[in-house]
């Protein structure tokens, strides 16, 4: 006997909502914190080096692993709750593959690196550079490749390419 969930009208326009909000939510705090690395990464200004590394050790750890968690338990809960299901459709199962693995990434990768950004940068830009070593560049790619990766999630959901999977319900 399988467990089914059938959200009424209501839930399921909430949970919608609350996962778009997640989604574009982490896609427009990509686009920032990319811009913002790449500004510590380049700029010839030692506070504003500082600054930017200190905004992303600030922001990251709170707000992406909230946004990555709320959009991919939204979208377990829309899989489940709705006609289309969690593996019944290709698009809807190459989606939830994109939100484990982005997931993944952000607890596994971009939080640890983002937490091991120095306190107390002070100094030259080359210096504050020096401080934070190479993972100041090493986290301009996840929000690069998260955004991507969410791009390609909102397609999905509006074309819903390829048709039914095998492990469909009949």
């Amino acid at each position: 006997m399988a467990l089914t969930l059938t959200l009424t009208r209501r839930w399921r326009r909430t949970t919608l909502a609350l996962h778009v909000l997640c989604g574009v939510g982490w896609m427009g705090l990509d686009l920032g914190l990319f811009l913002l690395l790449l500004t510590g990464w380049t700029t010839d200004s030692g506070p504003v080096a500082a600054a930017t590394y200190t905004a992303a050790r600030l922001v990251v750890p709170p707000v992406v692993p909230a946004l990555a968690i709320g959009m991919l338990l939204t979208g377990v809960v829309l899989g489940w709750g709705t006609r289309w299901g969690l593996l019944q459709w290709w698009w809807v199962a190459v989606k939830l593959v994109i939100g484990v693995v982005l997931t993944v990434l952000v607890l596994v990768l971009l939080l640890p690196g983002a937490l091991g950004l120095p306190v107390d940068l002070t100094g030259t830009a080359d210096e504050v550079r020096d401080a934070v070593g190479r993972e100041g560049q090493h986290l301009l790619f996840p929000p690069a490749v998260s955004f991507v990766a969410l791009g390609v999630a909102l397609v999905l959901s509006i074309w819903k390419p390829w048709g039914r999977t095998s492990w469909r319900r009949e």
